[in-house]
Formats: structure tokens, C-alpha cells, sequence
């Protein structure tokens, strides 16, 4: 339980051994179960501390196996397990106790869902992690970010497995082609926020320090470190932090500890191999010809924005079984048929004629399609003319979520309805505020989420 804290079985023998010299009555007992007593306990004191056992009254019948009254006895613990993880490194017993209890108490219920998700995507984190030379545990972070799940959404803006904000990636490099995303990508995402992480561990001197300014922000860490200098010996307690910051700095450092012990461990993960699809390529067809469940696909390949592809290929990653069935069902996966979005002025003879189709084909592809076309509105059509489909986005993402959004320096409508894929109209409309109105950081917004292709 958060904030139990429990004394050491070592110090209640030591106190209840010395509660037993300093007692007269108990100096006149046998002095063999002194001897069995001190023996009992030699395992359980701190390596290489002596002990000299008092002066005691000894019975005649035992003094031939007593040569000396007075005998020094060296007693020896089982020293507690090194912190052989970098993460763990110079964190007190005394931490290493709390911090694992504490993650217990949050995470007992959830490893199992979490370690569960892990298994689509980590086996391509953990060549990244090897590859940029860091510490093989940090694959523990996507835990207490994201819990695993690539397509989180904070109420910040933040996003992937990592949890990275627009700002971040940006001043990482992170850059995808049209139709992926970077911050759910695994593989960009992962080499973003590891080289993160290693330039803030280069910068503040130890694994605390970086997962606070992961957190808050190396110039938020800079500032308090100016007024409270603070290493990993003074004890976490004292990390110069806000609650939460510390709360998440402890629950990361918690899980490593739990699984450098053995208290818990992932899944082996699914190994993956890539199929590169050459365009036009409809992901849906494919999942129909091959029978992969339509989530289990997009789980793997959590960067992509569509479902279909139609100019320009595509990466597809997959476990052995799946890439052996996708591979020969890829001349499966062109599409017949095509989304567009009307546009102002058009009309079903002018696209039946831009299609090469006929106007009983428009209808009979589009049942519910009325005399009126509706600009913005979708409209089905043979595949042709491919740079002007609007392609269906991946089923997997974020639709219609309602969240609270604190608004912060520099923000305005536009920029805040490009990062949650809405419109400044809409979040206006949510709020009943005017397009022009100004903003005051510290307020707060209604938000209907809605994630577009990037």
C-alpha cells in the first residue's frame, strides 16, 4: 500500500535481542539456547558486524562444554538484491521497498491487460532500444504512458505509445509519409522518445532526473534544480518535483524494480516481418482475403491513417502466419471502388462522365444517393483518378471523445482543432464562444475529439 511503510525483519530481531541481554531473569537460562538462539539469527544481521554475547551465569553440569564465558559471534545477513539495472542505480533499500509496493498497489490489476498489448508492438521496440545503446528496460515506459495501447490520446494532445505532444516530435524529427503518423508510428515513435531520454539522462546526470523532465520539461527541471540540487542518495522523497511528476518518476522506477526481481515479467511478443504493398492497395480487402481480424491487423500497425492506399505503397507489418497469407493475397487488395468528396458544382452526369462510369452505375453504388448532391458529403465511385479519393481512415481511431481541455499559453481555435482533429467552428459552437474570441490560458474547453489522417 502507498506510504506503508514496513520495518525490516533484521531490526526487530536485533531489538528483541537486545531486549533479552538486558533482561536478569533471561541472563539465567541455559546457556546452550543462548548459544542455538545467536546461532538461529547469525544469517539475519548486517554482513560482517560482530557481536559479543554478555558474561552469563553458567550451570556447573555445563561448564566442560563452555570453555569461556565470553564469545564473539560473527553474524551475517542475506544482503538485499543489488540493483544491477541502470534505471536503479544509487536508489536506497529503503526507496527500492516503497516504490515496489506502490507500483503493486496500481498495477497488480492491469499488468495483465497491459502486458497483454505489449506483445503487438514490443518486439519492434526492443532492436530500437539495443540499437541506440540504452538501457533494455526502458521498454517499461510505454506502461505507465500509455499502458501499451498505441492509439492513447491524452487530453493534452499527447499521443502513441509514448505519449509525445505535437511540439516534441516536431523538435525530434519525427517524419512520416502522407498517410502515417509519427507519434503512433512504433518505430519512429520509440527512436524519438529514446533518444529523448538519453539526451535528458546526458544532461541531468541520472534516470530520476531524466523521467521528471520527460514528464514536465527539461526547463521546468532546470529551474528547480537551480533552487533544490537533488541526487538519486537524497531519496525520492525529496525530488524537487511536483506530486504527480513524482508519483509517475516512482511508479517507472517500481516496475523496473519488480521486474529486474522477478516479480513479474512480460509475454514473449510476436516476432514481426514487413510486407511492403505497392499502390493502390485497400487494406479491408485484404483482411477479407486472408481472414486476419480486422483490429488484430490495425493493432500491429498502429501508424497507419487509412484503410486503403491508393498513391503510394504501404508498409505492413504481421507475425510469420500473417505475412505468409498476406503475401499471397496481395494481388487481392486493389480496390474496385473509391470514396470521393463532392465538391461545389458537381453533379452526377458531371461525375459519372470524370469516372468513366454511367449514372445507373452512380446510383446503384450509392442507394441512398438523392437528386441533390451535398458539398463535403462522400460518394462512391469506380477506382480511377486516385489523387482526388478521399480514402477511409484506419477503424481503430479515436471517434467522437469528449474531453476537457486546459488552454495554454499560445493557443488559439486553429491550432488547438488541428491537434484534436475537429474545427475551430466546432469547438466554438461546444463552447458557445465566437471564432474570434480571445483566449486566457488556464481556462478550459469542450473538446469533441475526432482524429483525421494526418
Amino acid at each position: 500500500m502507498r506510504g506503508t511503510v514496513s520495518v525490516p525483519l533484521a531490526l526487530l530481531l536485533v531489538l528483541s535481542s537486545c531486549n533479552t541481554v538486558s533482561n536478569p531473569a533471561r541472563l539465567n537460562a541455559a546457556g546452550t539456547a543462548a548459544t542455538a538462539r545467536a546461532n538461529a539469527y547469525d544469517h539475519l544481521a548486517a554482513p560482517g558486524r560482530e557481536t559479543t554475547v554478555p558474561r552469563q551465569k553458567i550451570n556447573p553440569a555445563q561448564s566442560q562444554t563452555r570453555t569461556d564465558d565470553t564469545a564473539k559471534i560473527s553474524i551475517a545477513t542475506q544482503s538485499p538484491p543489488k540493483n544491477t539495472d541502470p534505471l536503479l542505480q544509487n536508489i536506497s533499500e529503503y526507496d527500492m521497498v516503497r516504490i515496489q509496493a506502490e507500483a503493486k498497489h496500481v498495477y497488480a490489476k492491469l499488468w495483465p491487460v497491459f502486458a497483454e498489448r505489449s506483445r503487438y508492438v514490443r518486439s519492434r521496440i526492443l532492436p530500437i532500444i539495443k540499437q541506440l545503446h540504452a538501457p533494455a528496460s526502458l521498454d517499461i515506459l510505454p506502461i505507465v504512458e500509455s499502458g501499451y495501447n498505441p492509439y492513447a490520446l491524452s487530453s493534452a494532445g499527447a499521443m502513441g505509445l509514448w505519449q509525445l505532444m505535437p511540439g516534441t516530435a516536431r523538435m525530434l524529427g519525427m517524419r512520416a509519409p502522407h498517410g502515417i503518423n509519427a507519434r503512433r508510428d512504433v518505430e519512429r515513435a520509440t527512436k524519438g522518445a529514446v533518444r529523448y531520454l538519453l539526451a535528458m539522462k546526458a544532461r541531468f546526470g541520472n534516470w530520476p532526473l531524466a523521467f521528471a523532465a520527460y514528464h514536465r520539461g527539461p526547463g521546468n527541471i532546470a529551474r528547480a534544480l537551480r533552487r533544490h540540487p537533488w541526487q538519486p542518495s537524497d531519496g525520492l522523497d525529496r525530488l524537487p518535483v511536483p506530486m504527480i511528476t513524482r508519483t509517475y518518476v516512482r511508479s517507472i522506477l517500481g516496475l523496473v524494480a519488480l521486474l529486474q526481481r522477478g516479480v513479474w515479467r512480460f509475454p514473449d511478443p510476436w516476432p514481426m516481418r514487413a510486407l511492403t504493398l505497392q499502390a493502390p492497395v485497400d487494406i479491408n480487402l485484404l483482411i477479407q482475403a486472408t481472414g486476419i481480424s480486422r483490429n488484430d491487423l490495425f493493432r500491429f500497425n498502429p501508424g497507419l491513417d487509412h484503410s486503403q492506399y491508393l498513391n503510394s505503397p504501404v508498409t505492413l507489418y504481421a507475425p510469420d502466419k500473417m505475412h505468409a497469407r498476406m503475401l499471397a493475397s496481395a494481388s487481392e487488395a486493389v480496390p474496385a471502388h473509391i470514396r470521393i468528396r463532392i465538391r461545389s458544382g458537381d453533379n452526377l452526369w458531371t461525375l459519372a462522365r470524370r469516372y468513366h462510369t454511367t449514372l445507373h452505375h452512380l446510383k446503384q453504388m450509392n442507394p441512398r444517393l438523392g437528386r441533390l448532391l451535398r458539398p463535403g458529403r462522400s460518394l462512391r465511385v469506380p477506382a480511377r483518378r486516385f489523387y482526388a479519393a478521399y480514402p477511409s481512415p484506419n477503424p481503430l481511431l479515436a471517434k467522437g471523445r469528449r474531453i476537457r481541455y486546459r488552454i495554454r499559453g499560445g493557443d488559439n481555435l486553429w491550432n488547438i482543432a488541428k491537434r484534436f482533429g475537429t474545427t475551430p467552428r466546432a469547438i466554438a459552437r461546444a463552447n458557445s464562444l465566437r471564432q474570434t474570441s480571445m483566449l486566457h490560458p488556464g481556462d478550459r474547453l469542450w473538446i469533441l475529439v475526432r482524429i483525421r489522417p494526418s
